[in-house]
C-alpha cells in the first residue's frame, strides 16, 4: 500500500497567470488595430489640411496677379491716353504754326486784291485728303473764297460758328463728325481783313 501510494504521481499544482498578463494579451489585438486608425485618421486631416492650405494659397497668388494685371491695364490706358493728347497738341501747334504762315500769304495777296491767286492756294490744300474745306469770309461773314463753290459768295455756313470771325488769334479748336477746325485771322495794318477757316481730319 505504500509503494502504491509512492509510486502515485503527485497532482501538478495548476499555475494561474497573473491578471496583468492577461490584460496586456487582451489589449494587444486592439493596440495593433487602433493605432494604424489614428494615424490614418491624423494623415488624413494632415492632408485636408495642406490642400485648403494649398486653395487658400493659389486663390491668394490668382488675386494678387489679376489686382497687378489691372493695375497694369489701367496704366497702360493713362499712358496712351497721355501719349494721344500729347501728340495731340503737338499736332494742334503744328497746325497753328502752318495758320500763321498761311496768314502772311493770304494777307499779301488781300492786300493787292488777288483773290484768284488765293483760290489757287486752296485748291493745293484740299488736294491733301485731310483737308476737308478752306474758306476766306471778309469781316462781315461773306464768303470771298472758298474750296467748296457752294459757299461761295455766300455767308458763312452754318457750321461754322461766327465767333470765328472775331477770334483775334490762329486757332484750333474741335469741330463735327471728329475734325478739327483751323481759324486764321488775316490783319491789315489798321483792321482785320478777314478770317481763313480750314477744316481738316488728324492722322489716324
Amino acid at each position: 500500500m505504500e509503494n502504491e501510494t509512492r509510486n502515485t504521481p503527485e497532482s501538478e499544482p495548476t499555475l494561474t497567470p497573473p491578471p496583468a498578463t492577461k490584460a496586456r494579451s487582451a489589449l494587444a489585438p486592439l493596440t495593433e488595430i487602433s493605432l494604424p486608425l489614428w494615424v490614418s485618421l491624423v494623415l488624413a486631416v494632415l492632408v485636408i489640411i495642406v490642400f485648403i492650405w494649398k486653395g487658400v494659397a493659389v486663390s491668394a497668388v490668382e488675386r494678387g496677379m489679376e489686382t497687378e494685371r489691372q493695375a497694369l491695364e489701367a496704366s497702360r490706358a493713362a499712358v496712351q491716353v497721355e501719349t494721344q493728347a500729347t501728340i495731340a497738341r503737338h499736332s494742334d501747334n503744328t497746325h497753328a504754326l502752318f495758320g500763321t504762315a498761311l496768314a502772311w500769304a493770304i494777307r499779301g495777296d488781300m492786300i493787292r486784291n488777288n483773290l484768284d491767286q488765293i483760290d489757287q492756294y486752296f485748291n493745293e490744300l484740299v488736294r491733301n485728303e485731310r483737308i476737308d474745306l478752306v474758306l476766306l469770309a471778309d469781316p462781315a461773314g461773306k464768303v470771298l473764297v472758298s474750296s467748296d463753290r457752294a459757299f461761295l459768295d455766300a455767308p458763312l455756313p452754318g457750321h461754322i460758328p461766327a465767333g470765328a470771325l472775331q477770334e483775334p488769334r490762329v486757332t484750333v479748336s474741335a469741330a463735327e463728325d471728329g475734325q478739327k477746325r483751323l481759324v486764321v485771322p488775316i490783319q491789315g495794318l489798321n483792321s482785320r481783313l478777314g478770317t481763313v477757316v480750314l477744316t481738316y481730319r488728324d492722322p489716324s
